[in-house]
């Protein structure tokens, strides 16, 4: 937990460079967070002395460490890059849970013995980070802050992505309960999201669907996002104390 200790630090110290207009020190701190996250994750790797890729990609710890290296990617390629810092708000945010809920690592299971267990994380909370991230560029782009439209990318591919997870969580969830499907709240909010979405998709066939009414969707996104993520954390907090 230090080295992630020490990433959520620095993430602080790059959202607090960024809101004094110190664009080289928030981007030299969001680095030093990234290379800390990554190291977290791997030392939550081999926890129990035998490699464990699910445990990297438990999504308290794995959904920072996508949030950032998306903020990255999307800073290197933009032309005007000021905004794009902006994203270490909801960044920082979703840094907090995993140093005020620890989620303990997992040994080996039977439940975990298959590739697409980690794979159905990976997929998964990679569009969890682009929805986020859409929103929240959304909400600059209602706010005149940037006119690039670039939440609509970032909400179609976190779809496309999105779509992926589903078909390997069947596959997943076949092989280890002999089932591609079952009704638990976790799955329905997984299905929750992916109709939010698919409507978002449908909807840009719409004459009168302009980039305005995108972001709005785009953000509702963003707060059904968020609301599932905190309620599934005070939950494992709540169990935790039980």
């Amino acid at each position: 937990m230090q080295w992630y200790y020490l990433a959520a630090g620095c993430y602080a110290g790059s959202l607090m460079f960024f809101c004094l207009k110190r664009e080289r020190w928030s981007l030299m701190f969001l680095i030093a967070a990234f290379s800390f996250n990554t190291i977290s994750l791997y030392m939550r790797g081999w926890l129990f002395g035998v490699f464990l890729p699910g445990n990297i990609v438990i999504e308290t710890y794995f959904l920072p460490w996508c949030l950032a290296l998306f903020v990255l990617g999307v800073w290197y390629n933009a032309k005007e890059s000021g905004w794009v810092l902006s994203a270490l708000v909801p960044l920082c945010l979703f840094t907090v849970p995993a140093v005020v809920f620890p989620v303990v690592a997992y040994p080996p299971s039977p439940m975990t013995a298959t590739i697409f267990s980690p794979l159905f994380f990976v997929f998964e909370v990679a569009a969890h980070a682009m929805f986020i991230l859409g929103g929240w560029f959304a909400l600059l782009y209602l706010d005149r802050k940037t006119d690039n439209p670039l939440f609509n990318n970032l909400v179609i591919w976190g779809f496309i992505i999105y779509s992926i997870a589903q078909i390997v969580g069947g596959v997943w969830s076949y092989l280890s309960k002999a089932t591609p499907f079952y009704w638990s709240d976790r799955h329905l909010q997984s299905a929750a999201i992916w109709c939010l979405y698919c409507a978002y998709l449908h909807l840009q066939f719409s004459s009168k669907w302009n980039q305005r009414g995108k972001a709005w969707f785009a953000i509702c996104g963003f707060m059904l996002m968020f609301m599932f993520s905190f309620i599934y954390y005070f939950q494992h907090l709540a169990g935790k104390n039980a």
